[in-house]
């Protein structure tokens, strides 16, 4: 279902807005659509794979600790 809505908009601004929908093929109101639902849009989390990298700086120390390692530079950083 579709309703209207009026908006108060700078003049400069709906010229701007309505040249750039006319060469993308769109209407104003579909453009304000799509950005409405980009911005609404909770965005999945994307699963990123590093596996690949692993090793690619050189081999850590078997003693390294990731989390300990983590965890200092955090504190470094935010605890003052």
């Amino acid at each position: 279902m579709t309703t209207k809505l009026t908006l108060s908009i700078d003049e400069e601004k709906v010229k701007k807005i309505k040249r750039y929908t006319k060469a993308k093929g769109i209407s104003v109101s579909k453009f304000l659509e799509q950005q409405i639902d980009t911005v609404t849009t909770p965005k999945a989390k994307k699963n990123l794979n590093i596996e690949f990298l692993k090793g690619a700086f050189g081999k850590e120390p078997e003693s390294f600790d990731w989390k300990k390692e983590k965890t200092e530079r955090l504190i470094k950083k935010y605890v003052k």
